[in-house]
């Protein structure tokens, strides 16, 4: 069994390459890709327990794409929009229950400090302001470092492309990130703010 099947994020890909080239070579594709990412496993002991580990299907897509010829970056990070898209929806939904959105905004600090926490491999500042429910700058992301590492930098756009997109998705909550370490800013710049007219 190919190993990308069992990736959450990832599963729809296959599906999406099939959108764009013939079946057999997306599946060819499918299978590369699912070799190479268990070839960087083995040949990186440990990495399973690296706090980015899910870039690692990215870069593993990303080299197999390169080395078909196909512009390995624009189809990830499509990839990572249409999928941050449907997130948002789900989120949308969730959050549009009533007292859901004012639930969310009273915790969203901690909400905030626990999914940008240093156990979880991310480096930040804090820089809540009045006005702002939650804000920080994230100087440092797991996900980026590990494909950095990894010598494939680009493939962890998928993910952020992902982020942007879902966390557009809150009822009453503006959350926005401004800027992102791996487009070359110095931090990933999130803020959220409670916006009443923001459906």
């Amino acid at each position: 069994m190919n190993p990308l099947d069992r990736q959450w994020f990832y599963r729809g890909f296959l599906k999406k390459m099939k959108e764009t080239m013939p079946d057999t070579k997306a599946e060819i594709i499918w299978e590369d890709a699912g070799r190479e990412y268990e070839r960087i496993l083995k040949e990186n002991p440990g990495i399973r327990k690296h706090p980015g580990v899910m870039v690692i299907p990215a870069v593993a897509l990303y080299r197999t794409l390169q080395k078909a010829g196909i512009d390995a970056e624009g189809m990830l990070n499509e990839y990572g929009t249409e999928t941050g898209r449907t997130f948002a929806r789900l989120v949308h939904a969730v959050t549009s229950i009533p007292g859901a959105d004012r639930l969310i905004a009273n915790h969203a600090a901690s909400i905030g400090q626990m999914m940008s926490s240093e156990k979880l491999g991310y480096q930040r500042r804090i820089v809540s302001e009045e006005g702002t429910l939650f804000g920080v700058d994230i100087t440092s992301c797991p996900y980026h470092e590990l494909a950095r590492q990894l010598g494939d930098e680009k493939a962890v756009l998928c993910i952020c492309h992902m982020d942007k997109e879902y966390s557009q998705g809150f009822h009453h909550i503006r959350y926005e990130r401004s800027s992102a370490v791996s487009e070359g800013a110095e931090c990933c710049a999130y803020r959220l703010t409670f916006d009443p007219a923001k459906e």
